[in-house]
């Protein structure tokens, strides 16, 4: 059985320190976009074990682990007897902010409940996505949508919008661990709220959109990665409607309606030596 698992646009990122835990929470306005992973999974004897590996070298070994624990927690859970071999191609980099080991998760345990003909209902994919975490519940949705991270509780909202997608994505990886211990030492929380980005997502212009966009994280990594800064500049002077870094990664994208424009970009950093990726958000 052959699936995709695509990445995952967090356009704009709200921290708040809660006064009781210490812990950040984390809640983000996100779009799916259609930039994807390929995996073939296919049943062995019973006796085996789940093997996942790649077929190709575009790995960060830290994603396997979340595939191995998603596959552990299904056979807990459901018991069934069968065994899997899961082959990822990866497209999605890992440690950018896309979300791509929990999308790959999420397409994993779908795809062994359909091999095994189990009948999941929606309470108990959200349990087991909930108890295996690390953005899991919302690939369940995959649909444009307000995301708690720390409640793992996904909102969709309407997207009016139908901009091109521009990913420039640099070569550093970021840990979400060292991310958020960098936010706690130096880090501030925006004034801004995702309210004015949901009603601009949902009933404003792709340039009203862009004007209210936001992301906690962007100082933080912007200070690990400073010529982020100089990207993000230059897509302004270019008059991009959209624009921003994704999530707690580094990954920096642009949303505009002139794809022409959007192609000149991607050539131009394509030069500079980043990866880029022109695509459609998932509606």
């Amino acid at each position: 059985m052959i699936v995709t698992a695509n990445a995952r646009l967090s356009i704009s990122v709200k921290t708040t320190l809660n006064p009781l835990t210490n812990a950040l929470e984390i809640t983000s306005v996100v779009l799916p976009v259609a930039f994807s992973d390929t995996i073939t999974i296919d049943v062995f004897r019973e006796g085996f074990i789940d093997i996942v590996h790649y077929t190709n070298k575009a790995l960060y070994v830290k994603e396997k682990r979340i595939i191995d624990e998603a596959l552990l927690k299904m056979r807990e859970k459901f018991g069934y007897k069968q065994t899997f071999s899961v082959k990822i191609h990866k497209n999605v980099p890992t440690g950018h902010g896309l979300g791509s080991g929990a999308s790959d998760a999420t397409s994993v345990i779908k795809a062994v409940a359909h091999l095994t003909k189990l009948k999941i209902t929606p309470k108990e994919y959200y349990d087991l996505a909930v108890s295996i975490g690390k953005d899991v519940p919302y690939f369940l949705v995959n649909k444009p949508a307000l995301y708690d991270l720390t409640k793992q509780k996904v909102t969709p909202i309407h997207f009016k919008h139908d901009p091109h997608v521009l990913l420039i994505i640099p070569s550093e990886i970021y840990e979400l661990k060292d991310v958020i211990d960098d936010f706690m030492l130096y880090g501030e929380t925006s004034p801004k709220q995702l309210e004015a980005v949901v009603n601009a997502a949902e009933k404003g212009s792709l340039r009203e959109l862009g004007a209210v966009l936001f992301n906690d994280f962007s100082e933080t990594n912007i200070k690990r990665t400073p010529a982020l800064r100089a990207v993000l500049n230059d897509l302004k002077t270019l008059n991009v409607e959209a624009c921003g870094i994704a999530g707690t990664g580094n990954t920096i994208f642009a949303l505009s309606e002139n794809r022409n424009l959007l192609r000149f970009i991607s050539d131009k950093y394509k030069k500079l030596k980043y990866e880029t990726i022109i695509t459609k958000v998932i509606k």
